[in-house]
């Protein structure tokens, strides 16, 4: 184990630039991910809208909440993508770039933070492989996901926190306050992570026998992005949470009423009651096997059953590592502990049963303390040859599952219909047509059944932002919401039957046709996969 120790020091930043390589090969197979869903294109567009104009889509200057479809998106990845459409054009790829990026180097990321932990060379090297070729990050990054850079904050700033544990000084409170700030405008999770950051805090002062003077002003220092992030949440509060939470699923009230005329006792059967139930069944249903090893994600945008968040091996790594944890007493412990412990808090909270996207943090704790707990599980055995019989089989088990799981995602994945309607697949080529028949063509109606057709119409033809700017109208928000934009320019996003008016086109879903006195000859089908998406009807 000494010379294998040696080898990896001696060659560290090779090792993990080959893990580097590994990500970067994973994202090259199908690099132009075929499908970009509406979220996506809202993040886009409206980065785009910023590079241009310094506007979003409805016109507002460098706002602190985008508008989008009506739910106030959050402004960091906005931001983000809007410095990478400003320097390398608008695109799929470019759009993506900045998630790509976070995860090809995530190896990195969890090899700093696993030495911090943990001071072992081999333990961090551990970390940085099951980083470079986890389908949970990996496949994540290749989409506009805001839970990229909170997982990038979140390691950052838990290295700040290691680093003010041992040693107190200004610019880690600064740091730490600048980061909780950043992650309060990135993504929900933000919220959970401030409170925990803010409570470590806490706990570190109290530890280091600070001064009431150094506590009050590190705790300002603390709240000041805080207080500012609650003034712009009052002003324009974000619609999309209060709707994810199962309190207000109307099936989480019809089920308590079930209670009630099977039993009325009101007392017993209550949201309180009936919350704390279904929040701590949730809450725990997020460290299952059936969860983390078997189902993985249960919107098939994120996941698919045969698409392991991670392998069986890793679950039970993870268990053998929170024994050697506190086995050996380490000095972080309770450090790892506690952020896996509040990593699904968010997920817990929203009515969706499983989700891998709200509950990301896991992963951060989960492979630091796998790589943990193999590395005590080698170093253990006293036997030399049975040492690396273990070391082989661990690696090829862990290498046969994790192949398995991107298998499905390559060859399995892309192609099922679950999947091509929740990417809302078709909206490319369909805008595609629109672009090669935008002269032509006096009107556009298409169907606004699946998602929101108007922002891959302004995304896939790059419609000038300040021309858009000028019509942009939503409606009233729905009950999950959302609204719609209706038209623009020579768009209208509502089927209508069609005519044989010429220089028209018709664009919706097959069953949309039902009915229509049409000639099916003349009709346009956008086919993925062997599944009819869109048909295209125009008289030219």
């Amino acid at each position: 184990m000494k010379s294998f120790q040696n080898f990896c020091k001696q060659y560290v930043f090779w090792i993990v630039g080959l893990f580097c390589i590994f990500a970067i090969i994973l994202h090259s197979i199908h690099i132009q991910f075929p499908y970009f869903n509406s979220d996506e294109a809202s993040f886009a567009y409206n980065g785009y809208s910023i590079a241009q104009t310094g506007k979003d889509e409805y016109g507002s200057f460098m706002p602190s909440r985008f508008k989008a479809f009506g739910e106030n998106k959050l402004p960091v990845t906005i931001y983000t993508i809007a410095a990478f459409v400003k320097i390398f054009g608008l695109s799929e790829l470019t759009a993506r770039l900045p998630f790509i990026i976070i995860g090809v180097i995530s190896p990195i990321l969890f090899y700093i933070l696993s030495k911090r932990l943990f001071n072992n060379i081999v333990i961090a090297l551990i970390s940085a492989f099951t980083a470079s070729i986890s389908p949970w990050i990996q496949i994540i990054s290749r989409h506009i996901h805001e839970d990229l850079i909170i997982m990038l904050l979140t390691i950052i700033a838990v290295i700040y926190l290691i680093n003010l544990l041992n040693k107190f000084k200004w610019q880690y409170i600064i740091a730490l306050s600048l980061l909780s700030g950043i992650g309060l405008f990135t993504y929900h999770i933000g919220k959970v992570l401030t409170v925990y950051f803010f409570f470590v805090l806490l706990i570190i002062l109290a530890y280091q026998k600070k001064s009431w003077q150094i506590c009050l002003k590190s705790i300002i220092i603390f709240l000041i992005p805080v207080i500012i992030f609650g003034f712009t949440e009052l002003q324009n509060p974000t619609t999309r949470v209060s709707n994810l939470l199962f309190i207000n699923d109307p099936g989480f009230t019809a089920s308590i009423e079930e209670l009630r005329k099977e039993h009325d006792e009101r007392i017993i059967h209550n949201k309180l009651t009936q919350s704390i139930i279904v929040l701590t069944q949730k809450y725990l249903s997020y460290f299952s096997p059936e969860f983390l090893v078997i189902n993985g994600d249960e919107n098939p945008r994120f996941g698919f059953k045969g698409i392991s968040p991670i392998t069986p091996i890793t679950y039970i790594l993870v268990l053998t590592g929170i024994y050697f944890l506190f086995k050996n007493n380490e000095k972080y412990r309770f450090f790892i502990i506690s952020l896996l412990l509040i990593a699904p808090i968010t997920a817990s909270l929203s009515w969706q049963e499983y989700s891998l996207t709200r509950s990301f943090l896991l992963i951060i704790p989960i492979l630091t303390l796998e790589s943990y707990g193999v590395y005590h599980v080698i170093t253990k055995i006293k036997w030399h040859y049975i040492a690396v019989f273990t070391s082989i089989g661990l690696l090829g088990s862990y290498l046969f599952f994790t192949f398995y799981s991107w298998d499905f995602y390559y060859n399995h994945y892309l192609k099922k219909r679950d999947t091509i309607y929740a990417w809302q697949g078709g909206y490319k080529e369909l805008n595609t047509y629109i672009k090669q028949n935008y002269d032509s063509t006096k009107q556009f109606y298409i169907t606004k059944k699946l998602g929101q057709p108007y922002i891959f119409t302004l995304f896939y033809l790059q419609f000038p932002p300040h021309e858009y700017q000028k019509q942009a109208q939503l409606t009233e928000l729905d009950e999950y919401g959302f609204g719609q934009v209706e038209q623009f320019d020579k768009f209208t996003f509502s089927f209508k039957p069609p005519t044989d008016e010429r220089n028209i086109v018709y664009m919706g879903y097959p069953e949309d046709f039902q009915g229509s006195n049409i000639n099916k000859n003349q009709i346009k089908k956008i086919t993925i996969h062997n599944e009819e998406i869109f048909w295209i009807y125009n008289i030219k």
